[in-house]
Parts: structure tokens; sequence; C-alpha cells
């Protein structure tokens, strides 16, 4: 065994170790030390019945995509509550991880679900479905007739697109309507006991015995405009004293108002009440933390609300004992998930160097006599055509972006073949960003062979499609697409197989790999996957173009990975600055755009520091432009939302 298979060997072994400890810690975490039992549901059903006004109604409960937490104390004769948890648009279940596991761990059934378009449960059709709220509902049915959960004690929460379906589904609940024959006919079967709507204004009404909360960011880029007392317009930051406030929790002002931010009142009044004790009474309340709209789903500041609340809507569960909502441990679990993410990038570089190691890809290798960079970087005039096509590209990169949020759908509108909602957007973005950069780069070469032929002295002239030669012409194309095709599907091979162990996968927010359903959804990411391309191999040329043999390795590929974010970054500053100082938005139109972006950041890192790698063991950009677009793609798309129903093709 030669000393560098050896070495890749070792390496793969540490990396595959660090994802299998890390996920194990996960998994310990998310289980409150194994006590909780996880589950992934898929289209699961069970049915039961209740009784209103003397008549039976059955209650058929449904879980298209859930993951369902279950305390191993919970029994038919230790009967506990329970709350099902939904996300909000173009998001999934596993973001409502934090709240499901603080909630486990205090004794509580949890089901947090996918709503229809999102995650694993597939649109049925229609951008009409993913404002469904029978997803929710029926989930809340499916809890309510499992026999270790108390009937009494069911309550609901979901964040922006899902706190509409709180709201709706507080508002359907209430009451049930029968036919001539008994049967119930209408929706509401009065099983809700408490809803807390996240990130959502508009409170639809609910049963008279019905705690209802609402969770807001104080800078919120969606929703909480309102009037003051005296009529005057109020933003979201303004929201405890606006009469929307004062209206949801039904206190009376003669005056200015000012609703008690985490105050519960019982019928309008301000009630203190011990945390972990149930309110004596059905109550309002609103949360208002120092955060952003998406970051209701990714602070320990709201995670500690949603256990407050869920405590004084139900109390301590019968047989748990009562835990700080202050005291939290989701966060340990992320940091875990966060290590196995960067563990399985991490594994990428040891994989391709034993795969190339093999016989049928051993002429994909780099010649290691000859140099990784031939050009110098020195003086005003190289610095100058070293830096500013990189500061014109990552600006062009940034400011950009509304342009192409706005008419990105009608360049690419969606269709069964391409059906997700700001993939088609955000994949138009990147490849006008690619083509932009390589006509800077041909502009910038052009002018650098110019000069260097007026000087009449034998300077190298960056060729910017030298790293692009292909050894092996067709042959080695095909071998490339084989071996990038291998790492990718096994970087998801262990993610699958410690999805099933432990349920858990590698994730940090909104950035993560996640378990997808393959064969609904692999046709769409392929088809997006050949639109992405366009952009990683364009990027792939630039990163290898951006290097110089007087500058340390570490140091390009620092400087890569920075101008491919910074014009992002830079435009998200200016928008989220303006948004702190103000309490307005720069560009209000981008409210979702920038959203959208937040992962791409640190995608756009990695796949520089992917391509810079894997250029050093091929001498070529083709296999590292293969995996990036290959795998942030399948990421993309299966972390986001789809309008219309996926297709084979």
């Amino acid at each position: 065994m030669g000393e560098k298979v050896k070495r890749n060997l070792i390496l793969l072994c540490i990396g595959l170790c660090v994802i299998l400890c890390s996920s194990f810690f996960a998994s310990m975490i998310q289980s409150a030390g194994f006590t909780v039992k996880v589950y992934d549901l898929r289209n699961q059903t069970n049915s039961g019945s209740i009784e209103i006004d003397g008549k039976k109604a059955t209650v058929s409960g449904k879980v298209v995509s859930g993951i369902l937490f279950v305390p191993k104390a919970a029994s038919e004769t230790n009967k506990r509550p329970a709350v099902v948890l939904t996300h909000g648009y173009l998001n999934n279940r596993e973001l409502q991880l934090q709240n499901a596991i603080e909630l486990a761990r205090r004794g509580f059934v949890v089901l947090t679900i996918d709503r229809e378009g999102h995650g694993n449960y597939p649109n049925s059709g229609s951008q009409n479905a993913m404002m469904a709220t029978a997803g929710l509902y029926d989930s809340a049915k499916y809890v309510y007739n499992l026999p270790y959960v108390d009937q009494t004690k069911i309550g609901i929460s979901g964040h922006s697109m899902g706190g509409m379906t709180t709201a709706s589904v507080l508002s359907s609940d209430n009451g049930a309507t029968f036919d001539a024959n008994g049967k119930a006919t209408g929706n509401g079967l009065h099983i809700i006991k408490a809803g807390l709507m996240q990130g959502w204004s508009s409170f639809m009404g609910a049963g008279a015995d019905v705690s209802v909360g609402n969770l807001k960011a104080n800078d919120d880029e969606f929703f909480y405009g309102s009037q003051d007392y005296q009529n005057n317009r109020t933003i979201a930051r303004q929201y405890l004293i606006s009469k929307a406030a004062a209206s949801f929790v039904g206190a009376q002002f003669d005056g200015p108002i000012n609703v008690v931010n985490d105050g519960i009142y019982i019928n309008g009044v301000l009630t203190e009440v011990k945390e972990g004790t149930a309110a004596p009474a059905p109550f309002r309340v609103v949360y208002e933390n120092n955060e952003i709209h998406p970051l209701n789903h990714f602070s320990r500041k709201s995670a500690k609300d949603v256990v407050n609340f869920f405590y004084t809507a139900f109390g301590t569960p019968s047989g748990a004992k009562y835990i700080k909502s202050s005291s939290q441990t989701w966060w340990i679990k992320e940091a875990f998930s966060f290590i196995g993410l960067i563990a399985i990038f991490f594994c990428i570089f040891p994989a391709a160097g034993l795969l190339l190691e093999l016989p049928l890809f051993k002429s994909l290798q780099r010649d290691e006599s000859l140099p990784l960079a031939k050009r110098e970087v020195k003086g005003i005039y190289g610095w100058i055509m070293y830096l500013c096509p990189a500061i014109i590209c990552t600006l062009f990169s940034g400011f950009s972006i509304q342009k192409m949020n706005s008419i990105g759908g009608t360049w690419f509108p969606k269709t069964n073949l391409y059906p997700q909602d700001t993939t088609g957007w955000v994949s138009m973005w990147a490849v006008v960003c690619g083509l932009f950069a390589l006509g800077v780069i041909l502009v910038f070469w052009l002018i650098d062979y110019i000069v260097k032929k007026a000087r009449k002295k034998d300077e190298y002239v960056v060729n910017p499609f030298e790293v692009g030669y292909m050894k092996g012409g067709l042959l080695g194309f095909i071998k490339t697409a084989f071996l990038g095709t291998i790492i990718v599907a096994g970087m998801y091979l262990v993610l699958f197989i410690t999805w099933g162990i432990f349920k858990v996968d590698f994730r940090i927010w909104t950035l993560d790999m996640k378990v997808f359903n393959i064969p609904a959804m692999l046709p769409t990411m392929l088809r997006y996957t050949q639109i992405f391309a366009i952009f990683y191999l364009i990027n792939g040329f630039t990163n290898q173009s951006y290097s110089a043999k007087n500058l340390p390795e570490w140091l390009t590929i620092a400087i890569n990975a920075f101008f491919n974010v910074a014009g992002i970054f830079l435009v998200m500053m200016i928008q989220y600055g303006t948004f702190k100082s103000t309490g307005v938005l720069w560009q209000g139109g981008m409210a979702l755009g920038y959203i959208v972006l937040f992962p791409i950041v640190p995608i756009l890192i990695v796949a520089a520091i992917i391509s810079r790698n894997l250029y050093k063991k091929t001498g070529t950009v083709w296999l590292g432009a293969f995996i990036n677009a290959l795998l942030f793609t399948i990421m993309t798309v299966a972390n986001t939302a789809s309008s219309l129903s996926y297709v084979l093709g």
C-alpha cells in the first residue's frame, strides 16, 4: 500500500468516525439521553372517535411525513400532552426540531410535520395545495388517537405560513356540524386546546376554552403592521403598542397601548402564572424577541417561549420533571449535526484520492511535476489585474440579486419538469453571474495580453481555459462524471444510513444534507443540476485562474472563497443593517429573496474549497465542478418547496 493511499484511507476513516460519533451524540441529545423514542413517520393513518353534544364523530388521523417524539414514560396509564409542529414556506419538518427536542425532553409527545409541497410531502399538483390546512389538522387528529396521549391536551404551533395554518386550524376546529343522520360533516371537532402562531400576525379566532399565543420577531420582514391608539401606522417593532396586539390579548386601553411582552392575559387581564403550572383559564400571550423572522426557528429565546407557552397551557406533564424553559439542549444537538456536516464535506477529498488510485480513474490524476499556478502577482499592475475582475464579478453577483429575483421566474417559469418556487430564479441568477464572470475574465485576459505584448517582455499571460483541459477527451469526461457521481452517492449513502440508525442528518440551521424521497425527487434534482452545472463550471475556471505561485495555497483558497460571497454578503448587510437601524427593509420586495440565499453563502465558500482541492488532485476544473453542481443542487432541491407535483420526465 502506497503512502498516498494509506494517508487517504486514514483520513477517510477519521472522517467517517467523526460522522459516526457526531451522529451518536446528536441522537443522544435529541432523545434526551435516549429517554425519548424518535420515529420517522411516512403515510401513517389511524382512526378514533369523539363525542360532541351527545353524538359520536369520527377522528381520522393522517401523517404524510413527520418526525414523532414519544417519551418512554408515556403510556395508556400515564397519558401525556401532545404538540404538533409545522414549518413555514420553503422549509421542512426539521426546522421545528429545536422546539420538538425541548418539548419532548420535558415530557410532551411531539410531532413535527412537513407541509404539502415541502420536504417529503409531495405536492398534489397545484400551488394552492401548499396553503392547505389539512396536513396540520389531520396530524393533530393522528396524535389525538394515540393511546398514550391526553386527548384533553392537544396543542399546535407553526411558523410563518405554518403560523397561518395554525390560525386556520384553531378557527376551523371551533365546533362541528352534523347532518340529519347525526354524522359529523364539519371539520371542527374541538380537539385543539392550545395554539401558538410563530411569525404570523392574523388571528382568526378560536374556541372559548383554547389558549392562543403569538411569537414574533421584533423586526419581522413580513407581518405585524398595524395602528397605534391614535391611528398612526405602526411597524413590526411597534406591535406591542398597536391596536392589533391589544385586540389579540383582549386588553382595554383608554390611552397609549402597552401590551406586556411575555405577559399572560386571561380575559384581557394580565395574570401572573408560575412557569410549569397550567394557567387557571384559557389565555392570550405575545412573545417578542430581538431577532428577525427566519430566526424564530433557530433561537434560544424563541425556543424558551415555545416551552413557556405549552407549559402555561398544559402544565408540566404528569410524571415528568419540570425543566426551566431557559435550560436548552437543542443547540448542542445542532452543533453535533454541524460537525457531521463538516466531516462529510471533508470526506470528499480522501475519497477522491483513493478512487483516483484505482486503475479506472488513475488517468485523471494531475501530473504533480507540473506547477499548480504559473502566474505571479506582484507590482501595482499585477494586483490590479488580479483583484479588479474579482471585485467587479462579486459586486455584480450581489447587486443583481434583486433584478434576477423579479425576472428569474419569467425567464425560467415553473413546469412539472422544473416545479420548485425559488430554485428556478436562483439557478438563473447563478448562470447570469457565471456568464458575466466569464465575460469579465475574457476582457481582462485580452487587456493583459495586449499590455504584455506591448512591453515586448516574456511574461506569462493567464489563460483562463487552460485548467479546463480534459484528459482523455470524451472518455475522460465520462470517467470524471462517473467518479463525481460515486462520491456524491457515497455521501448520501452515509447520510441515509445515519438517518436510519440515529434519526439525525447533517445540518446547521437552513444549510443541511437531509434525507429525501429518492424516486420522486431525484429526476427533478438531475434536471436542475444541468442548469447549476453551468455556474459551477465557470466558477471552477475563475477559482483556478485566481491562483498564483507566489501566494500560499491557503491564501489562494481564502481569496477565492471571499470573492465567491463578498458581493452577496455586502447587499445582505445593507438590507439587514437598514432593517436593524430603521425597522424598514432597504429593499422591501426582497424580504423573501435574501432569506432564500442565506444557505448560498456557506455553500459558495465550501464550493471554492472543493473546487480548489480537487483541482490539485486532477489538474482540471471538471471533477470539482461536477461534484459541486450535483451535491449542492440535491441539497437545494431537497430543502425547498415545489408548487407542482414531481414527475419522472
